[in-house]
């Protein structure tokens, strides 16, 4: 599904309300998957032949809440892949 993203934790730790006001909307292909025993999300250019990430994925996708068109998404952030500490992380989307 197409949507626009905001990350709403930096390193685990929640972004106030301003900063959340004030950060940009990451628009892309919004995917969630199965990934072995996980759930997984991850936002791509739907023109990209890669389809490269264009936030970190998120691992042990559980979804919070959802209204209209907007959902929030919660799991983990892996920065440097599985061997690497994991933080908390939200997604705020915006699907159209």
């Amino acid at each position: 599904m197409h949507g626009k993203v905001k990350r709403l934790r930096e390193r685990g730790k929640r972004l106030s309300d301003n900063e959340i006001g004030r950060a940009l909307f990451v628009e892309g292909e919004v995917r969630v998957y199965g990934l072995g025993s996980s759930i997984v999300a991850s936002v791509s250019d739907p023109k990209s032949q890669i389809g490269d990430p264009l936030i970190p994925v998120l691992h042990d996708v559980r979804l919070a809440t959802m209204h209209g068109p907007g959902m929030l998404l919660r799991g983990e952030e892996r920065p440097q892949g599985d061997t690497g500490p994991a933080y908390i992380q939200e997604w705020s989307i915006r699907t159209d």
